[in-house]
C-alpha cells in the first residue's frame, strides 16, 4: 500500500527512542563543547548552530528533560526542530544542494545585505513549511517546489 493524501497520518511522530537517540547527538555536542573537548566535524556543526541560539540554551541544562520534553505547536516552533532544520540547511549552503538555496542565501546576505543568520531564518520558513506539508501529505518532500520557493526569495 502507498502512502497517498488520502491515506496519510495526520502527523509523523517519531518514536520515543529515535527522538532520544537523536537528541542525545544535540546534547553530547554542546556539552562536549562547553567542555572543550574534542568534537568530530558534525559536533563542530552543532555546537556551532547551538551557540546562535542563546535563547535556546536553558534547554541543555538538564539531560532527561531535553531528551524527554514533548514541545506543543502553541509554545512557537520546537527548539530541537529549529536547530535540526538550522543543521540542514548549514548543510545545503557548505554543499550548494540544492544550488537554490545557496544563490537564495547569498541573495539575502550579499544584495539585500540581512545578517547571514536573519537570512538563514526566512530559508528555514520554508524548510519548515516543505517538511510539514511532506510530512502531513505521507510523502517525500516536494525538492523541486522548496527550490521555486527558494527561486522566490532572490526575485523580490
Amino acid at each position: 500500500m502507498t502512502n497517498t493524501p488520502t491515506d496519510a497520518p495526520e502527523h509523523y511522530t517519531p518514536s520515543r527512542e529515535t527522538l532520544r537517540a537523536h537528541r542525545q547527538i544535540f546534547w553530547d555536542a554542546w556539552q562536549k563543547s562547553q567542555a572543550d573537548l574534542p568534537l568530530n566535524a558534525l559536533e563542530v556543526r552543532i555546537a556551532r548552530v547551538i551557540q546562535m541560539h542563546p535563547e535556546y540554551h536553558h534547554f541543555f541544562d538538564d539531560l532527561e528533560d531535553f531528551l524527554e520534553r514533548d514541545f506543543q505547536m502553541d509554545d512557537g516552533m520546537n527548539p530541537y526542530l529549529h536547530l535540526s532544520l538550522h543543521l540542514a540547511l548549514e548543510e545545503q549552503a557548505a554543499t550548494k544542494q540544492p544550488i537554490e538555496m545557496a544563490k537564495a542565501l547569498e541573495y539575502l546576505v550579499a544584495v539585500k545585505k540581512v545578517d547571514r543568520h536573519d537570512a538563514m531564518h526566512q530559508i528555514l520558513e520554508i524548510l519548515a513549511e516543505t517538511v510539514h506539508t511532506s510530512q502531513r501529505m505521507g510523502q517525500e518532500p516536494d525538492v523541486l517546489a522548496y527550490a521555486a520557493r527558494l527561486k522566490e526569495l532572490t526575485q523580490s
